[in-house]
């Protein structure tokens, strides 16, 4: 009967907080609020793409709690790159937006996209210089 009920979950708060997976495995996260931002729908492919480079086989959960766009677009570019993706069921808790993971225990400190990828997230603007005016240098 157990055998037919999908068998023993190990740690399953774990895998409902981390949208069906062991926080173990986790190379990035972010939560539904980044999820459903602009800014990490215009740098995701980028993002994907670098984790790609350091980890295989890469597999990205998706919140059904996001929005249903992002949902969409998120499995699209996860497919484009040749990495698994899934939207998970209901049951899953509403902390995170995305979870990307990988098969095997990873040792990763810091798992938030935003922090991960901060310069590419949050670019800090370049100083411009301002031109002196003709009376600043003349009388300056």
């Amino acid at each position: 009967m157990q055998q037919a009920a999908g068998g023993l979950k190990i740690n399953p708060d774990e895998q409902r907080k981390f949208l069906n997976t062991f926080e173990e495995r986790v190379i990035g996260l972010c939560s539904i609020e980044e999820a459903n931002s602009q800014e990490l729908e215009d740098h995701f492919k980028e993002i994907l793409r670098q984790i790609t480079q350091d980890y295989k086989p890469v597999l990205v959960k998706i919140s059904p709690f996001i929005d249903s766009q992002k949902q969409i677009f998120y499995l699209k570019v996860t497919q484009n790159l040749g990495c698994e993706a899934t939207i998970v069921a209901e049951n899953c808790a509403a902390i995170f937006g995305l979870v990307i993971h990988t098969d095997c225990p990873t040792q990763i400190e810091e798992q938030e996209l935003s922090a991960q990828f901060a310069t590419l997230l949050h670019p800090t603007p370049t100083k411009t210089e301002k031109k002196s005016s003709f009376w600043k240098k003349l009388f300056g």
